[in-house]
């Protein structure tokens, strides 16, 4: 999503439109200078919203609105801003695993149990999150294509992000190159990324024992990235698309805020560790997207498959269908979407109290083993004549709404103490998001 003014600038000109959208037909009439020069104002950029809402069953929220423009420069090129601000809250789980008895644990903010200020207790059989969790997050970005010659064009960006324990800083560059009439496009990326850890309380000593709250300061994590892209017009109706992705981070990788399970012979919580994960992380990715389109229909099929050197592999494949009215000034556009992953090495819901210290573990769902299913539908509305005499080639409203289930597989056989508990329970989320472009 591109941002293309300052705003203060798209601010009015967001409101302007909001205000001939609901107008009278009266005032309007009175007002063809103003819309005359909101429309020459706006000409210049293509201008995207949305609002987002996000809810996990029993877990967390968030509220995310996104707004970008994109300006078509006078030499060929093009320059992208975009702004963004998450709002999240609800209950985050700490990695802990449930228990047929009460546990209690602190915030991150604790220094230990005893003057901890949010004590929280998790009663016997549900899964231990902290209910005290929230965060922000601001991010601002922007792209600049310049068009080197008929056929060649540079990219150049940058994007910044701020959490209340976050910093993040990413630059990146990258050419692109069209052959055969510019039926096909070949592209080569680059991308550094520079992230400053302050996690709330301290980051944890790994694998430290809980009740210690053993903690120092700040921690750093760095990524670099490489991407090769083929664009293939196939047909008239028919875009292919593939792309190879190779990404390096090291530092500091673990969740500050997790914690693993220590279990006694019984299967019983004896004690809690922080998690502790390789310093260094490689990916490898290959995308495969192709787009048909007819003259009231069109699909897309992308499949992804990717590894790493945590011993994860993953595979994806998302399918979209969108039907266009009769006038094409509506569209609806359901789609599915599988996720299949593998767990990491060192995933471990537990560890046993008498086993040997091992170097690396985490507790992290997100590092299980599972799979998961999106559902969605989109409604689209041109806007084109709607907005007062300011609407424009293009301007639309739309909404998207979309559920997800996410189910664990292949966990460890639970110990008998542990046995009737649920520990693995699925993940349920719903998002709706309502968008505006002009």
């Amino acid at each position: 999503m591109q941002l293309g003014a300052d705003a203060g600038s798209l601010r009015r000109r967001l409101i302007a439109a909001s205000c001939a959208l609901l107008g009278s037909s009266a005032a309007r009439a009175g007002q063809g200078s103003f819309t005359e020069q909101l429309g020459r104002l706006m000409e210049d950029w293509k201008i995207q919203s949305a609002l987002a809402y996000y809810r996990e069953d029993g877990r967390i929220q968030a509220i995310e609105p996104v707004i970008s423009a994109v300006r078509d420069l006078s030499d060929g090129g093009k320059l992208a801003l975009n702004f963004t601000f998450d709002s999240l809250s609800g209950s985050s789980p700490n990695g802990a695993l449930p228990s047929h008895v009460a546990q209690t644990f602190a915030s991150p903010s604790a220094k230990s149990l005893a003057s901890a200020r949010h004590l929280y207790t998790i009663s016997p059989g549900r899964l231990p999150a902290d209910p005290h969790y929230s965060d922000a997050r601001v991010a601002g970005g922007a792209d600049w294509t310049l068009a080197l010659s008929r056929l060649t064009r540079l990219n150049v960006g940058g994007k910044f992000s701020y959490e209340d324990d976050f910093y993040s800083a990413t630059v990146n560059a990258g050419v692109e190159q069209d052959f055969n009439d510019k039926n096909t496009t070949v592209s080569l990326g680059v991308s550094s990324e520079n992230d400053f850890l302050q996690p709330i309380g301290g980051a944890p000593a790994p694998l430290s024992d809980y009740s210690l709250f053993q903690k120092g300061g700040h921690e750093t994590k760095r990524g670099q990235g490489l991407l090769l892209g083929l664009t293939q017009v196939m047909s008239r109706n028919w875009l292919s698309e593939v792309n190879l992705s190779l990404d390096r981070f090291s530092g500091y990788l673990n969740d500050p805020y997790k914690l693993v399970s220590v279990i006694d012979a019984a299967g019983d919580p004896a004690a809690y560790v922080y998690e502790n994960r390789p310093g260094s992380r490689t990916r490898r990715s290959v995308y495969l997207d192709n787009r048909v389109a007819w003259e009231r229909a069109s699909v897309g099929l992308a499949l992804r498959y990717m590894t790493d050197t945590w011993g994860i592999h993953s595979d994806t494949a998302q399918f979209r269908l969108r039907w266009w009215a009769p006038g094409r000034d509506q569209y609806f556009e359901p789609s599915v979407r599988w996720y299949r992953q593998s767990a990491a090495d060192f995933y471990r819901p537990w560890i046993a109290a008498d086993s040997a210290q091992e170097n690396y573990v985490s507790a992290d769902s997100r590092l299980a083993a599972f799979h998961a299913l999106t559902f969605g539908l989109k409604y689209g509305i041109g806007l084109t004549d709607r907005l007062g005499g300011i609407g424009r080639q293009g301007a639309e409203f739309n909404v998207r709404l979309e559920y997800y289930q996410q189910t664990i597989q292949n966990g460890p056989v639970a110990p008998a103490a542990l046995q009737g508990l649920d520990l693995y329970p699925s993940l349920k989320a719903v998002l709706l998001q309502i968008g505006f472009n002009y």
